[in-house]
């Protein structure tokens, strides 16, 4: 079972806000929870900017330590990109699709997501000349 369904971020620097707004419209729209947001590359390095140049952005991120399960927050000094995005009710993967337009996305919610290689943990968006790779929770 897959629905899909398009927005736009009208700012950059509004992009979190949008994204919890858009995730409850969804929600309204299909009673599911989108797991999937598809953006352009584009977009996606617009927020990484925001968050690496705002003053207080990157306290808003975490991850897991994979060996200790432990969150672990961003240095200040650490450049950083982010892979998902977490509400209090759901999870959102980022994907790329290069035919969406600047400031445009598609929420999904995809009931078997393939990713090439069948994990969700390979994230398609991950970009190794980063320094670290983060969450964004919802604020």
């Amino acid at each position: 079972m897959r629905f899909e369904k398009g927005y736009n971020l009208a700012k950059w620097t509004e992009w979190n806000s949008i994204f919890a707004e858009t995730i409850d419209d969804f929600y309204e729209s299909y009673s599911f929870y989108p797991n999937i947001l598809e953006a352009n590359r584009y977009t996606y390095s617009q927020i990484d900017f925001l968050i690496n140049v705002i003053p207080g952005e990157k306290q808003k991120l975490h991850r897991i330590d994979e060996l200790t399960n432990k969150i672990i927050q961003p240095l200040e000094i650490e450049e950083v990109s982010i892979f998902s995005y977490e509400s209090d009710y759901c999870s959102v993967e980022f994907a790329i699709d290069e035919n969406l337009r600047d400031k445009e996305f598609l929420l999904i919610y995809d009931s078997d997501p393939e990713w090439g290689d069948d994990s969700i943990k390979e994230n398609p968006v991950e970009d190794s000349v980063r320094s670290a790779v983060f969450k964004v929770t919802n604020y």
